[in-house]
């Protein structure tokens, strides 16, 4: 996959893979050890972890650097259940008092970085950089997926089955929607397995849905592409977020897209996007809003230049100027 997107740079990079076990402990042992001797076999200018995990600086001759996505392990316990997110306290604390530079992925991760960690806030170099967004658009049309479909019109939700998403309210606001006639689409959504996959699956057969509510488990950047530019509406329901990537996808394909009133999603989609509140009646407030929206016509917007490759090498290279 990287030399695929390295394209001819690929033989200008030297890809050293970690053999190690798929597994928490495993994992952050090797960020711990492992990676400070790679920095003394390589002596880079820079390191930069993908995400927190347990950082010795003493252990680099250079700045070392970390993406900063979410503050779950604060903001949402549930997610790892308990003990579990104490240890990802540790680790995310330990992380983020000892690295030199700290890339936040949103407006909201660094609000909730000062509010929770002002000390490494102030001590380390911090950068909004946002994500890059880009779904694959290349190739012929996906065999399969349309007939998998068979014509059927559909509102779209592309997320994990985990609490902050708030599949369960869309579930529901989408069964009060089909059982008043306000909507003869079905619902569809893409996402991993998780906590919540047992009770979503049941709330959609109690609510007499089960039939017109499709779960879609794995799927390719090609397909997701087709069903961002197909959906009849984009629907986000989440409490919480780091950065919520579907929106934007869902935005850069042009798609009609609702999310529920939070301060991520708003400094994501801005005015491109329709916004029910999570207040008092969630499940219906979300029905309105999708009955509203899908009688709407499309203005096709697409996304924010801020979303642009441009734009987030520009806030990296802004980062890594500061902590060399």
């Amino acid at each position: 996959m990287y030399r695929s997107l390295l394209g001819p740079a690929a033989n200008k990079v030297e890809l050293v893979t970690a053999n190690i076990q798929n597994n928490s402990l495993s994992r952050n042992r090797w960020f711990a050890t492992e990676v400070p001797q790679l920095s003394r076999k390589f002596s880079p200018s820079l390191v930069h972890y993908s995400f927190p995990a347990p950082v010795f600086r003493s252990s680099f001759a250079c700045p070392v650097v970390v993406t900063l996505h979410d503050l779950y392990p604060y903001d949402l316990p549930a997610n790892f259940g308990f003990p579990n997110y104490l240890v990802n306290r540790v680790i995310l604390r330990q992380c983020l008092g000892s690295v030199d530079g700290i890339a936040c992925v949103s407006n909201t991760t660094k609000s909730r970085l000062q509010e929770i960690f002002p000390g490494a806030a102030r001590r380390a170099a911090v950068e909004v950089t946002g994500n890059y967004v880009k779904v694959s658009n290349s190739g012929p049309e996906p065999a399969g997926i349309a007939e998998r479909l068979n014509g059927l019109s559909f509102i779209l939700s592309v997320a994990q089955h985990r609490k902050n998403k708030n599949l369960d309210i869309l579930i529901r606001a989408y069964a009060r929607l089909l059982k008043s006639g306000r909507t003869n689409c079905h619902l569809l959504i893409v996402g991993a397995r998780g906590p919540e996959t047992e009770r979503l699956a049941t709330l959609a057969k109690s609510l007499d849905v089960q039939e017109r509510t499709l779960f879609w488990h794995s799927i390719g950047d090609v397909e997701l592409s087709w069903l961002y530019k197909h959906c009849k509406l984009f629907a986000a329901s989440s409490s919480i977020e780091g950065y919520c990537l579907p929106v934007a996808e869902a935005l850069l394909h042009h798609a009609k897209v609702l999310c529920s009133d939070i301060a991520i999603l708003r400094d994501i989609a801005g005015e491109q996007a329709a916004y029910f509140s999570l207040e008092g009646d969630a499940v219906e407030h979300l029905a309105t809003a999708m009955e509203a929206a899908l009688e709407q016509p499309l203005t096709a917007q697409g996304l924010n230049d801020r979303f642009s490759e441009e734009a987030v090498l520009a806030a990296y290279c802004r980062l890594y100027a500061r902590v060399c």
